[in-house]
Parts: C-alpha cells; sequence; structure tokens
C-alpha cells in the first residue's frame, strides 16, 4: 500500500524531474494525480517535468552582433556574465513549469532532477530561470534504483536539503561554462585559420588526439621479421631458447640453424626446473554503464551510443533495470538485502543463469559486491524485474548481459596453476609457459575456451618427454591494434600516463558515447569493420592543432585528465584557469591560412559513377549535382541520425547498424537501412 508524502509532510508541495517518465512514475506511486498538460496535480500537490535540457548558453552572437562575422580580432570571446535562454523547442514546456512554481511552489520543493552532475545543472538553470528563492527549505530526491513505488516513498522520505548537493551543481556550471568557452573560442580560431569549420572540444579533441597516435604508430610501423625453434612434445610444447633468455631470433642466427638440424623427432628432452604458481581469478564485478557498453560493442558489435539508448528503455520503459548511466561496479553496504530480492527473483525466473552461485557471497563482507567506499553517484547496473516478453531483440540482449553478470558476481573463482618449465636437449635450453586448470569456477560456462593460452600436464623435475616433431616457426613483431569501441571507451574510462601511472577518467558515463558519435558525425573518425580509424580531416585538424604551441597538449589524453582533476577539486579556480589559458592561445597565434581544407568525399556516386559524395546541412548529395546527378540520403531517417559511415556502409552495399527509429505516430522500433537497387534508402531484409 502506498502513501502520501504530501500528507506525511503535512504540506503541499512541487516537485521537479528531468523528463516526463520520472513524473509519471513518481505521480503513480503517490496515487491520485491527475495529468495535465505538462504536469500531474493532485490538490495543490504539483509534479512538473522538464525535458533533460531546457535552457542553452548564449550564441557570441547573442552577446554581439559582431560576432556573428568571424574574425581573430574579437577572440578571445568570454563574456562577463555567462548567460541563458530557452532552447526553442522547449519554450512551451518551460513556461508550463515557471507557471506551475507561480502556483504551487510556494509551500515546499523537491528536485528531482537525475541524481548526478549534469542532472543538478538542469536543475539549477530551471530553478535560476523561474526565480526560485527558497534554497534553504528546499529538499533533494536522490535516486539510482528503478523507480517503482516503494523506491519513490523511500527515497521522497529520505531526501536531505538540496544545499547539501551544492558541490554537484557548482561543478555543473564551470564544466559547461569552460567547455563553451574552449569550444566556441578554439573552434573559431581554427576554424579561420583553414578556411573551413572545424570543430574543437575539451574532450572530444583528446580522443581524437589519440586515435590519431594510434593510426599514425600503425601506419610507421616497421615489422621485424624473427624466428622461433619448437619442439612439441606432443601434450605441451617447449621453445628454443639462448642464454640471455631470448626465444626469439634473427633470421639465419646461427644457434637456431645448427639446432634445427640436431634436434630431430624422437629425441629425449629432459624436464630441469618445474615452477608453478596457483592464481585465483575472482568472477569479473557487475557492469557499470562503460563496462556494458564495451562488452556489447564487443559482442553484438552496438555502438556506445546504441546500447546507453537501449539499456535507458529497459529503466525507463520496462522498469527491469537499474539507473543505467552509472560510473560504478559495486553495490552499497546497504543494498544486500536488495541484491537477495533480486536474486530470489531472478534465480526462479532464469534459473540457467543461476546454477554455481555462491548464495554465501551475500553478505556485507564482500566488498567485492557491497563496498559504499567505492560508490560514485549510482550503485552499479542489475537486473530489478524479469524481463517482458515483448522486449525487441537488443533489448533481450543487453537485458541478458546485465542478467548474467548479476548471476556470475556471486560464483566460485577460476583456479589455476601459472607453470614455467626449463628443459634441455643435447646441452640446449629450452622453455616454456602455460596453465593448469584447477577448477572452472565462474569460466564453467565457457570451458576455459582461450586459443592462446598453452595448457600443461602434470611435469616433474628430472622427467624425460619424447620430442614428437619439430618446427621453425617464421614469424614478425605485431603493432599495437587500431582503437575500437570498447578499447576507446577503455581508454577513456582509465587512461595511464606515458610511465603507466593512472589518470583520472575523461567524459562521463553519460557523455563518453556521444563523444565517439560527435566525432563520427563530423567525419573526423570512421568505424571500418569495428576499427575507429581517423579520416584526412581528422589528420588535417589534429596537425594544424600540433603546429599551434598552446594547443598541441590538447591531444594529450593526460592533459585532458589533468583538467578533469582541476574541476572536480576546485570549479572556480578551474574556470579562471581556462580563461587565462584562451588568452594565451589566442595572443600567441598567428593566423596564416596556408592550404585550405578540400573534402575528399566519402565515396563515388553510385548512379553518375564520376561525383563525390559530399555532407551538407540536411542530407549527403553529389557534388555532380548542378550537372543534374539527383542521389542523396537524409542526414535524419524515422527519428535516427545518419552517420558517414552509414553512408559509406550503404555506398558499399552493406546495411548500415541497427538504429533506434520511431514512426509518425511516435512508436519506437529498430532496423537497419541499406542502398536499394533503385539507389534509394530503404529498410534492410530482417535477418533472425
Amino acid at each position: 500500500m502506498t502513501y502520501n508524502v504530501f500528507i506525511i509532510n503535512n504540506k503541499d508541495m512541487l516537485i521537479l524531474t528531468e523528463k516526463p517518465s520520472v513524473a509519471k512514475d513518481i505521480a503513480a506511486a503517490l496515487g491520485g494525480f491527475n495529468y495535465q498538460k505538462g504536469y500531474y496535480l493532485q490538490g495543490n500537490n504539483c509534479i512538473v517535468y522538464a525535458a533533460g535540457h531546457l535552457l542553452e548558453l548564449f550564441a557570441p552572437d547573442d552577446y554581439d552582433d559582431r560576432y556573428k562575422k568571424w574574425q581573430k580580432a574579437d577572440l578571445p570571446i568570454i563574456p562577463p556574465l555567462m548567460k541563458y535562454k530557452p532552447i526553442r523547442e522547449h519554450k512551451e514546456q518551460l513556461s508550463i513549469i515557471k507557471n506551475c512554481f507561480d502556483e504551487y511552489g510556494k509551500n515546499g520543493f523537491i528536485l528531482a532532477t537525475d541524481p548526478e552532475r549534469e542532472g543538478e545543472l538542469i536543475g539549477a538553470l530551471i530553478l535560476s530561470y523561474v526565480g526560485f528563492q527558497d534554497w534553504e527549505n528546499a529538499k533533494r530526491f536522490w535516486v539510482a534504483e528503478a523507480l517503482t513505488p516503494d523506491v519513490v516513498n523511500a527515497g521522497l522520505k529520505k531526501a536531505l536539503p538540496l544545499i547539501k548537493y551544492e558541490s554537484y551543481k557548482k561543478a555543473g556550471y564551470a564544466r559547461q561554462h569552460a567547455d563553451w568557452l574552449i569550444g566556441m573560442n578554439i573552434t573559431r580560431l581554427l576554424s579561420i585559420s583553414n578556411g573551413a569549420l572545424f570543430s574543437f572540444g575539451r574532450v572530444q579533441t583528446a580522443v581524437l588526439g589519440a586515435i590519431y597516435l594510434r593510426d599514425k604508430a600503425i601506419s610507421d610501423f616497421k615489422a621485424i621479421p624473427y624466428e622461433m625453434f619448437k619442439a612439441d612434445c606432443g601434450e605441451f610444447a617447449l621453445y628454443l631458447t639462448d642464454s640471455a633468455g631470448n626465444n626469439k631470433f634473427e633470421k639465419n642466427n646461427q644457434l637456431l640453424k645448427i639446432v634445427s638440424e640436431s634436434v630431430l623427432p624422437g629425441d629425449a628432452m629432459q624436464i630441469t626446473k618445474v615452477s608453478i604458481q596457483q592464481k585465483i581469478e575472482q568472477p569479473p564485478q557487475l557492469f557499470n554503464i562503460t563496462g556494458l557498453q564495451k562488452y556489447c560493442s564487443a559482442k553484438y558489435h552496438y555502438s556506445p551510443k546504441f546500447t546507453l539508448q537501449t539499456v535507458q528503455e529497459l529503466y525507463e520503459k520496462f522498469k527491469c533495470m537499474s539507473y543505467p548511466r552509472t560510473p560504478s561496479v559495486v553495490l552499497g553496504d546497504d543494498n544486500v538485502n536488495l541484491y537477495q530480492e533480486k536474486f530470489d527473483l531472478l534465480s526462479t525466473a532464469y534459473p540457467e543463469y543461476a546454477t554455481g552461485c555462491d548464495i554465501t557471497k551475500i553478505v556485507g563482507s564482500n566488498k567485492r559486491l557491497f563496498n559504499s567506499a567505492k560508490l560514485t553517484d549510482h550503485h552499479a547496473l542489475i537486473p530489478l524485474a524479469v524481463l517482458p516478453e515483448s522486449a525487441a531483440e537488443a533489448q533481450r540482449n543487453i537485458y541478458s548481459a546485465v542478467l548474467e553478470r548479476f548471476f556470475t558476481v556471486i560464483k566460485a573463482p577460476f583456479i589455476y596453476n601459472a607453470i614455467n618449465v626449463a628443459a634441455v636437449c643435447r646441452t640446449y635450453s629450452f622453455t616454456g609457459s602455460g596453465r593448469q586448470i584447477n577448477s572452472l569456477g565462474w569460466k564453467e560456462k565457457e570451458k576455459e575456451k582461450n586459443d592462446d593460452v598453452e595448457l600443461f600436464p602434470q611435469l616433474v623435475e628430472g622427467q624425460l618427454c619424447k620430442i614428437i616433431k619439430t618446427e621453425v616457426n617464421e614469424k614478425e613483431t605485431q603493432p599495437k591494434k587500431h582503437f575500437t569501441n570498447a578499447s576507446i571507451l577503455a581508454l577513456m574510462e582509465n587512461p595511464t600516463g606515458e610511465e603507466g601511472e593512472h589518470l583520472v577518467g575523461i567524459g562521463t558515463p553519460a557523455t563518453r558515447a556521444d563523444i565517439i558519435a560527435t566525432l563520427i558525425e563530423r567525419e573526423y573518425i570512421k568505424e571500418v569493420k569495428q576499427n575507429l580509424l581517423i579520416t584526412d580531416k581528422g589528420k588535417y585538424l589534429i596537425d594544424t592543432v600540433i603546429k599551434i604551441p598552446a594547443l598541441r597538449d590538447f591531444i594529450s589524453i593526460k592533459t585532458t585528465t589533468q583538467w578533469e582533476e582541476r574541476l572536480e577539486s576546485n570549479p572556480d579556480d578551474f574556470l579562471s584557469e581556462t580563461k587565462k589559458f584562451l588568452k594565451k592561445i589566442i595572443a600567441e597565434t598567428d593566423i596564416d591560412i596556408t592550404k585550405k581544407w578540400e573534402n575528399a568525399g566519402l565515396g563515388v556516386c553510385p548512379i553518375c559513377k564520376k561525383g563525390k559524395i559530399l555532407s551538407g546541412k540536411f542530407s549527403y548529395y553529389c557534388s555532380d549535382y548542378k550537372n543534374g546527378c539527383k542521389f542523396s540520403v537524409w542526414k535524419n531517417i524515422c527519428h535516427a541520425a545518419i552517420t558517414d559511415n552509414d553512408v559509406q556502409l550503404l555506398l558499399t552495399g552493406k546495411n548500415t547498424r541497427t538504429k533506434k527509429m520511431k514512426t509518425k505516430e511516435g512508436k519506437e522500433f529498430s532496423a537497419q537501412l541499406i542502398l536499394g537497387s533503385d539507389y534509394k534508402v530503404q529498410f534492410a531484409p530482417y535477418k533472425k
């Protein structure tokens, strides 16, 4: 039975949420509310909602018309007071919110935007716009769980004074203002310098720089050939090793040549040393959103943005998932009962996933699962209810990933012996390494399928083993791999410095997917066979940044992480340093247009076979359009953004990735696109 928090508080109340779905959930939990246009009402109790950000920072020309023309003489643009204006499409809802505050906001107020830095900023901007003054008596609804009636009522009862979250608001303002100042000024500086629009962003450019450096290292890499002499003893293999412990030899190495002629099949290999060390590999912890995005990118080839959108649907629409935008991989100390409750429910519904679980691990002392000291804003992703039968394939896949991890975290560890073996044959030294499996534990399901790890039998010193065959393996050194969605997310979450030191992550769990998507949409990177590759336009941008000494460090992940640290520790100092930094850059940078950027296009036009496919404001089109070529692809199809990468896939006859779309009636669906025989975009046939 639900109860009315307003009656408990014995006064009327206004609640502001970040999105309509949250307002609906709170109204349903409290009961007795009627929906009005843009809000819910029960007597003098009101629940009104935003739609994410309703206000945006002024554009430069909102401050002064002279900024409509981009010129270095006006840089840096640093307004004495950063001003906001309503976002055009949200003006009506903002007016509704203001009316609700005027009518119902006099007695009490609870802010119920998302429990994070950005949610705090959204709320603060709206409160400033409506002229809210009663900060001392305002409360904060801070809940990371799916908004079931019990959760809503408990969260409202535990609401703390809003002023306790002041640090989140300050950091939100500082982040937004600094990103505006850097983005607006450096984008103008670079664009003026190069005669074309080049977007610059504090985090965006650092990520692009990492991809640039990785691609350059790969293209500059010179493979070095080497050879290894392998002695196959049946159940295991050993490799020729020189006196310095090396088992990789240059071609035509004299020792390798001698051994390959003298050590032959049928010879006896004598084990001289066996070193064994037991290793215990605990099950992986619960997913945070970045971990889930990496997993789904590797397994299902879902983009990070698509994964985030889908898990958001599981949270909002089906209420079977906890709050998605979380950086945490643990639950809180007081969530033992929550985990036990969900375990009882889900192990009954999905017994195949629960096989092998150790329920004795559902205790507060299990700090790999329950650890408030390592909790950041929201607890880890966990399933909260059974997935409805109506769920789509992608929703089912992502739910299953979180469900499996929910059970895996309390399974037995994977235990094995790491074994190193030394041996001798005809006075020549051989070594090898591998493992012996003691207990598969949480890896039972996959049966330790790992082709890169050699399994060894039990061996003892002095044992003689017959060589079955010998061979010289010709190999060469390999470069690092190109970044993928999974590996670039891993870098953003846990970057490391040149000396291997751990750095603070860049971006947030909520923004990392958008950063990657933005780089693709702006044609700075492209995705080819899951690899994220820098484009010619991206190279040109980074090469330009490198030429400007004050900007050069911005392609460094370490520099950006240092900015993140300053933002968290002291938002005011962070913003002040940003302004000083901008003035220094503008003063030290000379504008010299030596070469304009020329767009090479996304591919050859499939209709006229001679024009280049270019990116326009609303569509992709053929460069030969003046001669009558009609090829085009809209940049928005059924409310889904079409990217450069999508167009390149279409031009090569391939399907786009699965996209979240909406019908004219607003019904959501997922589909892939393909270029038809008439060169028009159509839905790809469904594949099971």
